[in-house]
């Protein structure tokens, strides 16, 4: 698992849908070389949500407020399994 407070370069990193990546690329990299299995993240409020990344890693940016900081997402729940469940 990996947490950090932003996302990488173009995974649920964009304050709307009309703008620019914010994310980083350098994480990117770094997600692609250790392959974690989770990469939760937030900063980027409008890039709430969850998709899958590179090498299956689940992302979710579990940003609860909106670009104007109003309480506005449901907060997010990651069910864990046990190694070997």
């Amino acid at each position: 698992m990996l947490i950090t407070h932003g996302p990488p370069f173009g995974s649920l990193d964009k304050a709307n849908i009309l703008s620019a990546h914010l994310g980083c690329e350098e994480l990117t990299k770094a997600v692609v070389r250790i392959k974690p299995k989770l990469h939760v993240f937030g900063h980027v409020h409008g890039g709430y949500g969850r998709e899958t990344g590179p090498n299956g890693t689940q992302l979710v940016n579990c940003a609860v407020l909106n670009e104007n900081y109003a309480l506005t997402n449901e907060p997010v729940t990651i069910e864990l399994n046990r190694k070997g469940e």
